[in-house]
């Protein structure tokens, strides 16, 4: 008999997930009795014998408290636990969408516990920038991959690549997207500001931005994002590098191409002054944005004032994007090996792929799955091929403490006034190369 049979008959199994999406959904809070055992054994429809062994097990793993002669009470902090084939969906994603999204998988594998209010799961959809943060919990996925995907040319090998770790392959891509500008064209008709062009430069976005922002409050021009990941989006047009391995010395968060970067987007930042405290509901004039993100925003239709470009590209600058992606991670204390290969195969297989390429969620990591989900008549599907072809820009060539620091330093860096910033850019630079001397000079430092 197939594990996965034997998954869909496992009673306790059943029963504990069921009694666990009651508490994920909020019918019982935190501090809320359940019904006694055998009045919650007729409402599952199972036996006392079942019910009471269900509920012991939770009781072990910190879901719920038992106290003697008063009953059984759903703990606090039972979000903060790790429970074996819980399967933590991504929080930046509405749960009934993503739940769409993954149907095909969650039903082919009846094991897994489906969350969005655990902070980790055993397996768990996650963003680039959070797992560059947090990649020595996960998993070494390459024997995996390896052993059911011996061709590495059915994907975009790049970007597999991308998540290789020294060595180690910590996450797996469902799909990706390059980031490209959507804009409303009504909007700049409305104002008469003339709309933006194809490969427009730095300059000429910038005096897009300075038109809208004498017409338009902040937050419906252009929403700045202070975080890593949107930072570099624009430094690597600029040529702009965190750290660069093949250099004598590897940090070029100094660097003349970086330090320019980093002053043009705080010239952005300034021109558009600060958002409201209650931004708008409607959409900005202008977007940032995934092909995910955008077709999760645009269920019902694309309007079609919508129109897009590339990211701007300055003077002697570099033509790369730095695509958004969401991939399978699987914790180090995985207890079942056989369903974590399970999971690894079917995110990549070709039926999967292609429903993620049916749902327009992103670019489909298969080749294959990708080039049916694109439509070529579709200008915007059209923008993202071309783009997707471009050199891709990944920030993964430093240690877990390493990149904390940046994100923190940039997210502080990026919202303090010009001159302090650019200072504080250098003395960053600085502790940086001060961390990796003592690395290189001490193995046993804990970088």
């Amino acid at each position: 008999m197939s594990e996965k049979v034997l998954l869909k008959i496992d009673k306790n199994l059943e029963i504990r997930n069921r009694l666990l999406d009651r508490i994920e959904s909020g019918e019982w809070k935190t501090g809320d009795k359940l019904p006694g055992a055998r009045t919650l054994a007729r409402e599952v429809g199972c036996c006392f014998t079942h019910l009471q062994s269900v509920i012991e097990s939770l009781v072990q793993q910190g879901i719920l408290l038992s106290i003697p002669r008063n009953g059984t009470f759903v703990r606090e902090n039972w979000q903060k636990r790790l429970i074996q084939k819980s399967f933590l969906l991504y929080h930046g994603c509405p749960p009934p969408i993503l739940r769409q999204e993954l149907a095909p998988l969650i039903q082919d594998n009846p094991a897994l516990w489906i969350t969005t209010r655990s902070q980790r799961g055993i397996y768990e959809i996650q963003v680039s920038h959070y797992l560059f943060g947090h990649h020595e919990e996960y998993m070494d996925l390459t024997p995996v991959f390896d052993r059911h995907f011996p061709d590495p040319d059915l994907f975009f090998t790049p970007l597999l690549n991308a998540f290789r770790i020294d060595g180690r392959l910590y996450g797996i891509p469902l799909f990706f997207s390059p980031r490209i500008v959507v804009y409303n064209r009504k909007v700049f008709e409305a104002n008469k500001i003339p709309i933006p062009r194809r490969n427009w430069s730095w300059q000429e976005f910038m005096e897009c931005i300075w038109a809208l922002r004498q017409k338009l409050p902040a937050e419906k021009v252009l929403r700045f994002d202070s975080r890593l990941f949107w930072f570099f989006t624009f430094a690597a047009r600029f040529g702009g590098k965190i750290l660069d391995p093949d250099r004598e010395d590897p940090v070029c968060l100094d660097s003349p191409e970086t330090l320019r970067a980093l002053d043009c987007i705080l010239e952005l930042r300034d021109i558009l002054g600060p958002a409201s405290q209650s931004p708008s509901p409607q959409e900005p004039a202008l977007q940032i944005i995934t092909r995910q993100e955008f077709y999760r925003s645009h269920r019902n239709g694309v309007n079609e004032e919508l129109c897009a470009v590339e990211l701007p590209l300055p003077e002697g600058g570099n033509d790369v994007n730095v695509p958004g992606v969401e991939l399978l991670c699987i914790r180090q204390e995985c207890a079942d090996q056989e369903l974590a290969e399970q999971l690894v195969k079917s995110v990549l297989s070709e039926k999967f792929q292609n429903h993620l390429g049916d749902l327009k969620t992103g670019i489909p990591i298969r080749r294959d799955a990708a080039e049916q989900s694109l439509n070529p008549e579709n200008p915007l599907d059209a923008l993202f091929r071309q783009e997707m072809n471009k050199q891709i820009e990944i920030y993964n060539s430093f240690s877990i403490k390493i990149y904390n620091l940046l994100s923190q330093a940039i997210l502080h860096i990026c919202t303090t006034p010009r001159p302090e910033a650019m200072a504080l850019m250098h003395d960053l630079a600085g502790t940086i190369r001060f961390l990796l001397r003592i690395s290189y000079e001490k193995k046993d430092f804990p970088l």
